[in-house]
């Protein structure tokens, strides 16, 4: 597998804000969402990844797109993430 060269996680409380952030997200800016994962407690999110200025200007639109229908928990966006990461998303 290629290294990646960012990745971007936001975390919603509820699957719709989780919708509408990754589909605001992927039509933002040149990225790929890797998966998304139930975490507990309603607790939703999902992984991107793509160029670090397209991942940062995804995760900004799906932020603002999450928090606009729901309760955003969280995100963040790791430039050059280290490789053992790819074995813990499950594609």
């Amino acid at each position: 597998m290629p290294t990646i060269k960012s990745i971007g996680v936001l975390e919603t409380d509820g699957f719709v804000g989780l919708i509408e952030g990754a589909d605001a997200a992927v039509k933002a800016a040149n990225v790929n969402v890797i998966e998304w994962r139930k975490i507990g407690h309603g607790y939703v999110s999902f992984v991107i990844e793509g160029e670090v200025a397209a991942v940062r200007s995804a995760i900004e639109a799906g932020r603002t797109a999450a928090a606009s229908v729901g309760n955003l928990i969280s995100e963040i966006v790791i430039p050059r993430p280290v490789d053992e990461l790819k074995t813990t998303w499950k594609k």
